[in-house]
């Protein structure tokens, strides 16, 4: 028989916090809270007196109505926001590190963070990665046992296989995850607008993401490992893995255009991917598993704080790749100056009989390659 539990997803929430941020966009924007103002809440979630949370929710800026009801409702949920937040951003950071593009900027700041004024493929990667890693703390948090609305699903249901006999027990962290998340970013979007109606596909994206990596591991039980008894379990992917998905989306993103279009000041209810013909008909609504974005990218090579470039200058790249983080690319046919090194360190150290140790000098030589 084949018994499945809940278990928590292997990732470690880190012991002290550095800072939070909440998602709080008007078109998007990242609002920094400051991290005593989360450690609060999480000191409330965790046997605190509600009011301490109230108080709380009332002194954070920028969120709506709903928002800070989920707040003094739910303190320990809105905790695991933030720690969503912060490694949605750290994420975002490793998989576009090499890229002219490097979410410089996301997520930093005291009050008000970067602001990302063009609907363009980056903003959509952004808003999907931020929903995901909200989406991915919040299971893990539910698979911990750390939020008390979320909990393991009464009705029991058999396998559907004849030759596995088993019943599953079903924990739900990422559905609860996905769905807490969905109200609570989700939220934001009043506008009814074509940048609206982005953001919500983007946002449903990385929820998706999430869930459609959650797999199941089992652990068999048995004299000299028979496998007479298995205990199963839905585990969560590492989020690595989520944002390594997200990125391969990223470089297949749909340019979408809002129907009906603005010109006849009817409500925009969908998008619909741009036809690259001119009278070419409306396109089809894009897939619930792709990006969509409204505005094409700039270069990203200059400075701009109207798209929200910060441009290449002085980013290293790699002189001998071709991909993005190539110099060719990265430095924007600018050229690049090389910087060499010398480091003068002790190595092949031995222990003499006794007592002394003796080491040889090794010199280790470094390229640096700067973009101009």
């Amino acid at each position: 028989m084949l018994e499945c539990v809940r278990r928590a997803s292997p990732v470690v929430r880190a012991s002290t916090i550095a800072g939070q941020h909440f998602f709080i966009n008007t078109k998007i924007v990242f609002l920094l809270v400051p991290f005593i103002l989360l450690l609060s809440v999480r000191n409330s979630a965790s046997g605190g007196v509600s009011l301490g949370a109230h108080l709380v929710c009332a002194r954070v800026a920028g969120l709506t109505d709903k928002q800070r009801a989920m707040c003094r409702a739910s303190p320990a949920a809105i905790a695991a926001v933030g720690d969503g937040l912060r490694m949605a951003y750290t994420e975002c950071r490793s998989q576009l590190g090499g890229y002219r593009w490097n979410c410089t900027g996301i997520g930093d700041g005291n009050d008000f963070g970067h602001v990302m004024p063009l609907a363009t493929r980056e903003a959509a990667f952004t808003y999907a990665i931020t929903s995901a890693g909200v989406t991915h703390a919040l299971s893990t948090a539910c698979a911990r046992g750390d939020l008390p609305a979320c909990g393991c699903s009464s009705n029991r249901r058999r396998s559907p296989s004849p030759t596995e006999q088993f019943q599953w027990g079903g924990c739900g962290e990422a559905a609860y995850g996905a769905r807490f998340a969905r109200r609570f970013l989700d939220s934001r979007e009043m506008e009814a607008d074509a940048r609206s109606l982005m953001n919500l596909h983007n946002n449903r994206v990385g929820r998706k993401m999430v869930k459609d990596l959650v797999r199941r591991e089992c652990k068999c039980h048995g004299v000299s490992g028979s496998c007479a008894l298995r205990t199963c379990w839905r585990a969560l992917p590492p989020f690595r893995a989520v944002g390594a998905a997200l990125r391969d989306k990223y470089h297949r993103a749909r340019l979408v255009a809002p129907h009906p279009p603005p010109a006849t000041h009817a409500p925009q209810t969908h998008l619909v991917i741009r036809r690259s013909r001119q009278n070419a008909g409306v396109g089809r609504q894009p897939r619930k598993s792709e990006l969509v974005f409204l505005d094409p990218s700039p270069s990203y090579c200059e400075p701009d704080p109207v798209s929200g470039s910060m441009g290449t200058h002085g980013r290293h790249c790699n002189r001998t790749s071709r991909g993005e983080e190539g110099c060719e690319t990265l430095c924007c046919g600018r050229g690049y100056n090389t910087v060499r090194t010398e480091e003068e360190t002790k190595c092949n150290c031995r222990f003499h009989w006794c007592c002394r140790v003796s080491c040889d000098k090794c010199i280790t030589r470094t390229e640096l390659h700067v973009c101009k």
